[in-house]
């Protein structure tokens, strides 16, 4: 038995985790975490390669047990994206096949310099030299010999949080508007005009029609050109064949017709035999009704902006090597799901005694009764506590919480008086991305700004 995974459930996939992140029931967010270098031990200091996630129990418990900080996405911070190709003069491109299964691995539309995003619907005799600027409804013919059909514009915010030199937003608007006014008073000025290319683009006299034949076998023995017959569940399509030297060599569309989900192309006289093709249907609503799905967008990109403390969650004056996304993590110590905007993912200490600014950010402590040992993430010494946290290298003791502590690097002992639990509870909800990374260094004066791609 055989199957396959459609690059629909996969688009399909991606849009749910987009509503996912939309909807009010459901949070998710981005996490950074791991202070600490890439080593084996406590006594390596020096970074190495970042090590390869696994997708086991142990490396996501470990993530949480590194987390830092989280933010919560938006709406906003979410978009299905797809490779990026950028036009360029000389450059020669696919053109769309609906029987291509592997049309989604190739370069079949691309971006201009406008932002303008095109679907090759025919290729000329070579490369493209003409980039398109068009508009229009019905794909285009430019005088190097390509078709295009106009999809739409990314408009400025999407291109600012999402584009980048490999992969380019995508979206479809909904065209569920009672009128085009109501549209007009919903959507931004960009997603308005995409509404209208939709709508036309679905109301097309030429929607869903077949676009192409291309001869498959071109017979012999023909003195003159075969009739050609278009059969199928669509209507009105028409096409004309060129004969050369007694055979076929191309079948020009006249009439593309419309709603054509299948079809059959067959010749009859012209004196020969054996000639074949097949025809080119556009998708099922037309070219340029649905980008999300006629591109093939089963990427998602997510774009958060990291900027100062975040509310005092998101450490400063220190590094991260870890992303993760975490759908729905619990407030610690409960089974409520989380909603707060950032949350701070790591343990503290307060010291009682002792001098706590000597102490060194991401120098490690360990615990004089306990041997309980930790990274330090942070250090706040108006509160006087020391933010911490534990992984595989220092193992998992939990400190006393009244015994001192020594820093290893600064030879530093103080006297706790108190231990504080993370806001979010270690291990709640579901870690369903984890990246490693170079070192990035947080401070006051920067926004991180953190763009994932994730392929469903």
């Amino acid at each position: 038995m055989t199957a396959i995974v459609t690059s629909n459930f996969r688009v399909l996939n991606a849009e749910n985790f987009k509503e996912d992140v939309a909807d009010s029931n459901t949070s998710v967010y981005v996490g950074i975490g791991k202070s600490d270098v890439w080593s084996l031990t406590t006594s390596d200091t020096s970074d190495t390669t970042p090590f390869t996630p696994n997708d086991h129990i142990d490396d996501l418990g470990e993530a949480y047990q590194n987390m830092i900080g989280l933010q919560l996405l938006g709406t906003s911070d979410v978009s299905h994206v797809v490779p990026r190709y950028t036009w360029t003069s000389g450059s020669s491109y696919y053109a769309w096949d609906s029987d291509d299964e592997s049309i989604f691995d190739k370069a079949f539309y691309i971006i201009t310099s406008e932002f303008k995003v095109y679907k090759c619907i025919k290729v000329g005799g070579g490369a493209s030299t003409v980039q398109p600027t068009q508009t229009l409804t019905n794909p285009t013919a430019e005088s190097d010999g390509y078709t295009w059909k106009y999809m739409y514009t990314v408009s400025v915010a999407d291109a600012e949080k999402f584009l980048t030199i490999s992969y380019m937003p995508v979206k479809t608007v909904s065209l569920d508007y009672v009128s085009d006014s109501a549209a007009e008073a919903a959507l931004s000025e960009a997603d308005y005009a995409q509404y209208l290319n939709q709508k036309a683009s679905r109301d097309s006299s030429t929607a869903a029609g077949i676009e192409r034949i291309e001869v498959t076998a071109g017979g012999t023995g023909y003195t003159g050109a075969p009739t050609v017959t278009i059969t199928g569940d669509g209507t009105g399509a028409t096409a004309t064949a060129t004969v050369s030297n007694g055979s076929v060599t191309a079948v020009n569309v006249t009439s593309k017709g419309t709603d054509y989900t299948i079809s059959d192309i067959t010749f009859s006289g012209g004196g020969g035999s054996d000639a074949a093709a097949r025809a080119v249907i556009a998708p099922s609503r037309g070219h340029g009704v649905d980008p999300t799905k006629e591109l093939g967008a089963f990427f998602i990109g997510l774009n958060t902006q990291l900027s100062g403390t975040g509310n005092g969650d998101l450490t400063v004056g220190n590094d991260f090597r870890q992303v993760t996304i975490v759908r729905n993590p619990y407030n610690y110590g409960t089974t409520t799901v989380s909603t707060a905007t950032t949350l701070k993912a790591l343990k503290s200490a307060t010291v009682g005694s002792g001098t706590i600014t000597n102490l060194q950010v991401d120098e490690l402590i360990v615990g004089q009764t306990s041997g309980a040992q930790a990274y330090i993430v942070e250090i706040d010494s108006g509160a006087g506590k020391v933010y911490y946290h534990q992984n595989s290298k220092t193992g998992y003791t939990a400190f006393n919480s009244t015994e001192d502590i020594q820093g290893q690097t600064s030879s530093t002992t103080v006297t706790l008086s108190a231990l504080g639990n993370p806001e979010v509870q270690p291990g709640s909800g579901d870690i369903i991305f984890l990246e490693n990374r170079d070192p990035i260094n947080r401070t006051t004066t920067q926004i991180e700004d953190i763009k994932v791609i994730i392929e469903f």
